[in-house]
């Protein structure tokens, strides 16, 4: 089988496919079988599983979170599928963060996001998979696939 697209995933669409209670827990199945047919890699990087495993077990956020060692299974089963590739932050990638937080005047709540960001683009991953596609647009080099509106 030939994985020849790459697209990198953000918390958002981690959570929404793995939790049955997210509303937009129907799509991202949807989506990821439609990708998966289409013979997509998917690119992860730390910050994503992290995040993931902070929200997934975090009972202000969902009725029924789900324990660690569920969300240390799931996030186990995305790091070692086949279609997974992980990518690391770089010095390079670092540089490119504070670069784009200071030239985007973004704050502490976007921290997160354009590390994950500066990852995937240093990586050469220009498509992202998420549910909130602010978080990235004001980067203006992503092609963005937004779950909530596909």
């Amino acid at each position: 089988m030939s994985l020849d697209t790459k697209i990198g995933i953000d918390t958002p669409f981690l959570l929404a496919h793995a939790m049955l209670e997210h509303r937009d827990h129907a799509r991202a199945v949807t989506i990821m079988d439609k990708l998966l047919e289409e013979q997509t890699l998917f690119a992860l990087c730390p910050t994503v599983l992290d995040e993931f495993l902070h929200v997934a077990t975090d009972p202000k956020r969902f009725e029924a979170p789900v324990k660690m060692a569920t969300a240390l299974n799931i996030a186990g089963n995305w790091i070692n599928s086949r279609e997974t590739v992980l990518v690391m932050p770089t010095e390079a990638s670092w540089r490119l963060q504070h670069q784009w937080m200071s030239d985007h005047r973004l704050g502490r709540k976007r921290i997160n996001d354009s590390g994950i960001a500066s990852i995937y683009y240093h990586r050469g991953i220009r498509r992202l998979l998420t549910g909130n596609p602010r978080d990235f647009k004001v980067l203006g080099c992503f092609d963005i696939m937004n779950i909530s509106e596909e």
